[in-house]
């Protein structure tokens, strides 16, 4: 899709997110994309409104798969995945993936969003939601977990029942490697360009460029998620300030020696003024 856009001389923005699991909890790769409807025009640095033909892209989705995995034998080692037994060299491998590239394939292809809050929030909830939500768990005897899933094939709703190894198992597969990025950015939302172009787009959009938001820090954080002003005294309601860090002593030890030098500052101040 970005190929074909700068052939048009067209930039546009993409960005990916891969999904590695199923509502079975099985691995289930695929990749959420979100591409902008138009981009920047290389040449003349106005907004060009861009179409994506749904026929062309599975086309071209599956010869890149295709491709890459007729590359790929050694890596892949196909003979030891489920259901591929049979493939035993790479002659054979080579006639599977012809096979493969015969059928019909689906790219599922979104309504266009209506803003980038909505974008956002389609990325987010592929992206931090955990594998399965603790409301579709149903049962757990201690032994077993039973969890409710919704099949796109019977379009019905069914229970699976799995015991504590498999569901740990089955969840831990789905943890990305340390450094694993599981979002990528392509045109002019990359790393490399999009300093130099996002200004341009919004330009051309008649946008008024936003400023990077800071970084929350430690008491933001605090403040938004628990409600809780880290910085507040639990004792006397008033604003801490850093005094001294002390290791290895128990959080209670630490609050009973405040409430005494509290103690002991009141009847020093009671004596002075008596």
């Amino acid at each position: 899709m970005l190929r074909w856009a700068r052939s048009q001389g067209v930039e546009v923005g993409i960005f990916c997110a891969l999904h590695t699991y199923g509502r079975q909890l099985n691995q289930h790769p695929h990749i959420h994309l979100s591409v902008t409807r138009g981009g920047l025009d290389i040449k003349h640095g106005v907004w060009r409104d861009l179409f994506f033909k749904k026929h062309a892209v599975e086309e071209i989705w599956r010869g890149a798969v295709i491709r890459l995995l007729r590359h790929s034998y050694d890596l892949i080692n196909p003979g030891s995945l489920p259901g591929l037994g049979h493939i035993r060299d790479n002659r054979q491998w080579q006639r599977y993936l012809q096979a493969q590239y015969g059928r019909h394939w689906k790219v599922h292809f979104a309504k266009k969003t209506r803003g980038a809050w909505r974008s956002v929030k389609y990325l987010g909830r592929y992206l931090k939601r955990p594998p399965v939500s603790a409301a579709k768990l149903r049962h757990y005897s201690g032994g077993a977990v039973v969890h409710h899933y919704y099949d796109h094939r019977t379009q019905q709703y069914r229970e699976q029942t799995l015991t504590q190894e498999e569901m740990i198992g089955r969840y831990i597969s789905h943890i990305p490697a340390k450094h694993f990025k599981m979002v990528r950015y392509y045109g002019f939302l990359s790393n490399r360009k999009r300093g130099e172009l996002l200004p341009k787009v919004c330009e051309a959009l008649q946008m008024e460029a936003r400023k990077k938001p800071e970084q929350p820090g430690f008491a933001g954080l605090m403040k938004g998620f628990l409600r809780t002003d880290p910085y507040k005294c639990i004792l006397c309601g008033n604003r801490l300030r850093f005094v001294s860090a002390q290791a290895g002593r128990h959080a209670t030890e630490l609050v009973a020696e405040r409430l005494h030098s509290i103690d002991r500052k009141r009847w020093l101040l009671t004596q002075a003024a008596v």
